[in-house]
């Protein structure tokens, strides 16, 4: 079976239940809706390292109706997640190609970085990177290893799946934390 069937097999059924068990009051449907776009985006930058600006802005879109509908005057903190989001990750983009001469970082990645900052508002930006950040470290290093492989600068990897996965874990988490939104 291919890594990407399992993934699939695994996280439908968790962002589901998780969905479910976990979103905020009244954001369910909204909840399992960014889920499937998150597994979407997730799958497609596994299998392509791309980063469709479609589901990128209907993430956003999604967001923006989840704040008008259950949060509206905690606007500002969530506009201010996406353009922060947005321009911290064009920012790592931008000085990485100047010092390295080369790409390291897709725009794609800093529209689902902005997109999800329309969800966890701009508190929740640096746990989703840390969250990102860990995550794929850790999953480079064990397909390195799978495949007895080292890493190295020009090992390609696909940030989207990890940065969707820090994006959902702190949005299903705010409410636990007591966190803005």
């Amino acid at each position: 079976m291919k890594p990407l069937h399992i993934f699939l097999m695994l996280a439908i059924p968790v962002m589901g239940a998780s969905a479910i068990w976990l979103a905020p009051p009244g954001t369910r449907g909204l909840s399992l809706g960014l889920g499937a776009l998150l597994v979407a985006l997730a799958v497609i930058d596994l299998a392509t390292y791309r980063l469709p600006d479609l589901l990128n802005v209907a993430v956003l879109l999604l967001g923006a109706a989840m704040v008008a509908l259950t949060r509206p005057a905690l606007w500002p903190h969530h506009l201010l997640g996406t353009g922060i989001g947005y321009v911290s990750l064009v920012a790592i983009e931008i000085a990485y190609r100047h010092f390295k001469g080369r790409d390291g970082l897709g725009r794609g990645d800093a529209k689902l970085m902005g997109a999800i900052g329309m969800w966890v508002a701009w508190p929740g930006l640096a746990p989703v990177l840390l969250i990102a950040s860990l995550s794929g470290l850790v999953a480079a290093l064990v397909m390195s290893r799978a495949r007895r492989q080292a890493v190295s600068y020009e090992t390609r990897i696909a940030f989207g799946p990890w940065i969707a996965l820090g994006g959902w874990v702190v949005w299903l988490a705010q409410p636990a934390l007591g966190a803005l939104g």
